[in-house]
């Protein structure tokens, strides 16, 4: 089950989630998860949209721009984490999910195997 948070500003509800697509959209972008602590001015906003792209297409990078601005515990509490981290944690899981091993539950895993000569 994928992780998703809901944010209201002004009386709307925004749900954001990852998916691959948009994983690969703010990639394309030039985001790099290794460098959300090295160069937060331009990691931190195209994590913070790339999680509005899934549900709230069309979004303006205005409209998320202002609600990031006016959303609080960005940075988290002591022993509670952030919205950032959390972003990080969910981008993560969906980046995971290229690498992870396939269940059987219906029968229906790929196998492969390798041929020489």
């Amino acid at each position: 089950m994928a992780t998703k948070i809901t944010v209201t500003y002004k009386d709307e509800e925004y749900v954001l989630e990852f998916s691959r697509t948009t994983a690969k959209a703010i990639e394309d972008q030039g985001f790099v998860l290794n460098q959300l602590t090295d160069k937060p001015a331009t990691m931190v906003p195209l994590l913070v949209y790339g999680a509005f792209m899934k549900h709230n297409r069309g979004i303006k990078r205005n409209l998320v721009n202002a609600i990031y601005n006016n959303l609080k515990n960005k940075m988290g509490e002591e022993d509670e984490d952030g919205f950032i981290a959390v972003l990080g944690e969910m981008y993560a899981e969906t980046v995971s999910t290229l690498t992870d091993e396939a269940t059987d539950d219906e029968g229906n895993a790929a196998t492969w195997k390798v041929t020489k000569g």
